[in-house]
């Protein structure tokens, strides 16, 4: 059943509330957005998704991952296609979205990796850092990275920690806030190489607990595909394309290439080394080959919001190749990964065996 919208005003009303329930303190912009997606949804017949974004419950964020999703694909693949929320076909575990192309069924599960509970409250602290820091006069960039037990009332300490530090901090040089024993915050400072800065500027942020975690980020992606996966029991082929979306903002393309083409690694060979993938990714296993046609990358263009068009990548599982065609006749991506793309140099998973 379609929502009960009048107005634009009971738009802006129900965004806001929506925004009440995750104790986001969104900008007039933000409570614009959500309304015009939940408009738009509302419009293409998909207000079982919006009636589940107002109802929230534990599993808001994911639902917001899957409005997202929705309200980014809708003006891609036109008012002519239509798209199914849940599908009520006779499914133990239906999928998320079905969409029909030229007889073409995709199926889409998404699934978010991101822990956004937290992610939102250090989001908060990030950006009242960024406003803070503009005070200061100093035209160098700052890389910002917190630890879990950061709080908001650390923010005014660090900045002035931060005032202290900044003219003469050299690039290259880590300060640890309060100390190194007892880090909350590291931070690292550089000067432009191009452009003026009147004052310091948030140039990344990071999280120390995901650093300290790194290595179990390509176990965390396979674990979260497999889950996915579940809800397909049929095999993709040109006609059935079963994909899996992840809201991916917190996760290095290198993680995923090696949870989904197996863990890259540089091999010896005669005449010098060679990179080589170990046979432990999701795309060689069973069933997983034949089920999953590929995996889609969400990222937020902005992600310091709930709500935000998503930039799209896709992983190809190499068995369905030869019919990449079908699936970007209807979505296009900014770049398509295949098993044979060699992995950034450098990375922490890179190995050697």
């Amino acid at each position: 059943m379609n929502l009960p919208i009048t107005s634009e005003a009971d738009l802006m009303k129900i965004a806001h509330n929506i925004y009440e329930k995750i104790k986001y303190e969104a900008t007039e912009e933000d409570i614009i957005s959500l309304s015009n997606n939940i408009k738009l949804l509302n419009e293409r017949g998909l207000s079982k998704l919006n009636h589940r974004l107002i109802d929230g419950g534990k599993k808001i964020w994911d639902t917001f991952a899957e409005h997202n999703f929705a309200s980014s694909i809708l003006p891609i693949i036109g008012p002519r296609l239509l798209i199914d929320y849940e599908p009520t076909e006779d499914l133990q575990r239906p999928p998320d979205f079905k969409i029909n192309k030229n007889d073409i069924t995709f199926w889409i599960q998404i699934k978010n990796l991101a822990c956004l509970e937290r992610e939102n409250r250090q989001n908060k602290i990030i950006q009242e850092i960024e406003r803070q820091i503009k005070k200061i006069q100093v035209g160098k960039f700052l890389e910002c990275s917190l630890n879990n037990n950061f709080a908001e009332d650390d923010i005014e300490l660090l900045v002035s920690f931060i005032r202290n530090f900044a003219e003469e901090a050299e690039m290259g040089v880590t300060f640890f806030f309060p100390d190194e024993s007892t880090s909350k915050a590291r931070l690292e400072f550089w000067k432009p190489h191009k452009s003026h800065l009147s004052h310091l500027s948030l140039g990344s942020t990071g999280d120390l607990n995901a650093v300290n975690l790194t290595g179990l980020a390509q176990e965390q992606i396979k674990n979260s595909v497999v889950n996915a996966a579940g809800a397909f029991n049929w095999a993709s082929d040109e006609r059935t394309i079963n994909l899996i979306a992840i809201d991916s903002d917190r996760h290095d393309d290198i993680d995923i290439c090696n949870a989904l083409f197996g863990t890259a690694y540089e091999g010896k060979f005669p005449g010098g080394g060679h990179w080589c993938r170990h046979h432990d990714g999701i795309f060689e296993k069973s069933p997983y080959h034949e089920t999953i046609f590929g995996v889609i990358t969400l990222r937020k263009a902005n992600k310091w919001t709930p709500i935000s068009p998503y930039k799209m990548s896709f992983f190809a599982n190499k068995t369905f190749e030869d019919h990449l065609d079908n699936l970007t006749s209807l979505l296009p991506f900014e770049e398509i990964i295949h098993y044979n793309m060699r992995p950034p140099m450098g990375s922490a998973n890179f190995n050697k065996p």
